[in-house]
């Protein structure tokens, strides 16, 4: 599955309920926006049960059909299994249905993938049955969301999950639904500027470049923490995106989502390929604290130990070289993301200070990309000089 995927459509079903199938064996056909493939059977056994039928869209690690070890097994066993897999909703409507309080005209239909339920604001809204769970065990009024930052807007457990970490976090913003902002369309501005680009067929992106005096942040490297000065920059990157929505943010068609908590999209190094881990909330972390969550991002993409939903839903992505001696770079943006800082190795510099003297100090090149349909050149620049000078005057010490 790609990193923004939260869904696929199982397309066909490649064996039928009591055949028998080997560990490795395709047995369904997944297709998402990007790509189709094959599913492989993780074990031998006879498939007694299929959940999802074929046409329907199934979440990342929801079950699609059961396996047993025996071609002859316990029907009362299945039920059972069958039962612990509903959601409570599904499990309160059926105890509804068997007590006959309602008519079946007067149900509350769940559907086995996702419910659409009416929404005054935009009409339709979509819901995943995960998403209902936790918010019926957190508390959270699913009437006040507006959207959702799925596939189609639809609210998946993730935006649930945001919307009280950000109640939480004491930032000073009031907390918005699921963690984001309304989505803003793009303006007529965003249009104008988008109109060259497109027609002379380049990418729509642009880029600002920086040097900053970085005196400051090895002093704030603490050898006992580990910390580098790419943890120190993210540290303060962090605390400067939430205060600044626009640019931590996210582009889905002619609307840009702005989120009130920043998703920290990492570029790790594999054997193999980089892979991108998020970490999550990292605004509300304090310095050693995010440093750690970075640190075992990466230990767990090099071991390949990474959970799919640790690279979903990323809000700005940060590509870190300063161990490779590059010292200038542009980073490549991860859509549907608006930005991606890259952060390239201290040099020596030269300048002529107050005095009127040649000094020497170590200087760190950030160069920030932004989607030019969401984000203009003068905010772009602003946010990265507000960020230089952050740093250059020693940040909030945690």
């Amino acid at each position: 599955m790609g990193v923004s995927d939260e869904s696929a459509i199982l397309s066909k079903w490649l064996v039928r309920e009591g055949d028998h199938v080997c560990k490795g064996q395709p047995v369904i056909s997944l297709e998402t926006d990007k790509a189709t493939f094959q599913y492989e059977a993780e074990s031998d056994g006879f498939l007694v049960q299929i959940l999802t039928g074929e046409g329907e869209e199934a979440a990342i690690g929801s079950p699609v059909g059961v396996l047993s070890d025996s071609e002859v097994f316990d029907k009362t066993e299945l039920e059972t299994l069958l039962d612990k897999l509903k959601t409570p909703d599904e499990r309160y409507q059926a105890q509804i249905e068997v007590e006959g309080d309602i008519s079946r005209e007067e149900h509350l239909y769940f559907e086995d993938d996702h419910v659409s339920v009416q929404n005054p604001h935009d009409g339709k809204r979509k819901i995943s049955p995960r998403a209902r769970k936790k918010a019926s065990e957190l508390g959270v009024n699913l009437e006040e969301f507006l959207s959702g930052s799925g596939p189609e807007g639809r609210i998946i457990e993730r935006d649930i999950l945001n919307n009280v970490q950000a109640g939480r976090a004491g930032n000073g913003f009031e907390p918005k639904t699921c963690g984001i902002w309304p989505g803003r369309p793009l303006t007529v501005e965003n249009r104008i500027n988008m109109r060259p680009v497109c027609a002379e067929g380049a990418g729509q992106t642009g880029f600002v470049s920086r040097l900053v005096d970085a005196r400051k942040i090895p002093a704030r490297c603490a050898p006992q923490h580990k910390l580098t000065p790419g943890m120190v920059i993210c540290y303060e990157l962090a605390q400067m995106l939430v205060k600044t929505p626009e640019l931590n943010a996210r582009r889905h068609g002619d609307k840009i989502y702005e989120y009130n908590t920043v998703h920290l999209r990492l570029s790790v190094e594999t054997r193999f390929a980089p892979l991108k881990p998020v970490v999550r909330c990292a605004e509300t972390c304090t310095l050693n604290e995010l440093a750690v969550l970075m640190r075992n991002a990466a230990e767990r993409c090099k071991q390949f130990s990474s959970k799919p939903q640790e690279f979903q839903e990323g809000t700005f992505t940060v590509v870190d070289l300063t161990g490779y001696g590059v010292d200038s770079f542009t980073p490549e943006l991860t859509p549907p993301e608006l930005c991606a800082l890259g952060i390239g190795a201290a040099t020596m510099r030269t300048r002529i200070n107050e005095r009127g003297e040649v000094e020497v100090y170590p200087a760190i090149r950030l160069t920030l990309v932004y989607d030019r349909a969401g984000i203009d050149l003068l905010s772009a620049a602003k946010f990265l000089n507000g960020l230089a000078l952050r740093l250059e005057q020693g940040g909030t010490i945690q």
